[in-house]
């Protein structure tokens, strides 16, 4: 049997492992898409390119939260704001009132932390003072610390200057007798000792002189700053002090001005608040001083003082 030339052309398999083997890459040359990525907790859809969710500020590189599934307990009442809007669902037992830890959460600057607990048992609301600063009214009449006053459906109950009215589970929209009511005049609600400081209206500070300016520090944003409480956060009409960062939270923080004291409160942001780095405990006031960096999401504010 001849050998085969190495000029020769040979047809067939020849397995050569010396060949140098082309392998197609299919789509090499494609344009490829990447889909937007859905966050987990609030299903807003953010680019690819986003580290964090650009409404809720959720980390888009973590693992989705585990979800469980809560019985509710059953609703015995709710606490509803005059306009109808705000409603609180009470709870059989306890139920604390408050500007802080509480199950009925008022951020007004007129509730104290704890201001007043409603317990139901055996078909009936009882509301208790618990020594709050500037009382609680029931259809007129304050009670007195400790006392105990059972709530008639529909009657209205004044916290500082919160008002709710009181709407029993199937509520017959009974109102308050006028047993209930006491005729003597409620006396004005002192200043709150222990509350952050009074809300100044806007048209007040559009009249006022501003007493100092919160800056980003790249020169962005500035800010006026009066006596006052401001809101500050990601989402238009929420906040007073509106900061157009994606790491922002829609309500992040509460900055309060008073005789030259500054002090910021992170109401429990997603990626927090910092003041010259440090990161604060949610809900614990920090007075800052000017010139210290305070970090909301991304961005670096500081606070400077006008002449």
């Amino acid at each position: 049997m001849s050998d085969v030339g190495m000029d020769k052309t040979v047809i067939g398999n020849f397995n050569d492992e010396s060949k140098t083997q082309i392998v197609s890459q299919p789509g090499a040359e494609t344009t490829q898409y990447a889909a937007n990525v859905e966050c987990p907790v609030c299903k807003t859809p953010n680019p690819p390119s986003e580290t964090y969710c650009s409404d809720c500020g959720f980390l888009l590189s973590s693992e989705a939260p585990v979800m469980f599934e809560v019985k509710e307990p059953p609703c015995v009442g709710t606490l509803v704001t005059p306009d109808g809007i705000r409603e609180f669902t009470l709870k059989p037992g306890e139920n604390t009132i408050g500007r802080e830890n509480a199950d009925v959460l008022l951020t007004h600057n007129t509730v104290s932390r704890k201001h007043a607990k409603i317990t139901i048992a055996d078909g009936r609301a009882l509301i208790e003072d618990l020594g709050s600063t500037n009382g609680t009214v029931v259809s007129g009449r304050k009670l007195n610390v400790g006392e105990q006053l059972e709530l008639a459906d529909e009657c209205e109950i004044e916290f500082g200057s919160v008002t709710l009215k009181y709407k029993a589970a199937n509520s017959q929209a009974s109102i308050c007798s006028e047993d209930e009511a006491s005729s003597a005049p409620v006396e004005e609600a002192p200043i709150d000792e222990e509350a952050a400081h009074s809300v100044v209206a806007e048209e007040t500070r559009a009249e006022a002189k501003s007493v100092a300016r919160l800056v980003s520090t790249d020169g962005s944003l500035a800010f006026d700053l009066f006596e006052g409480k401001f809101a500050v956060g990601r989402r238009q009409g929420a906040n007073d002090i509106v900061v157009p960062d994606p790491y922002a939270s829609g309500r992040h923080a509460d900055l309060v001005v008073e005789n030259g004291t500054f002090t910021i409160t992170d109401v429990g942001s997603t990626n927090g608040t910092l003041v010259n780095g440090v990161k604060l405990e949610p809900q614990v006031a920090r007075e800052v001083q000017p010139g210290d960096e305070i970090t909301i999401g991304q961005t670096v504010f500081v606070i400077e003082v006008t002449e």
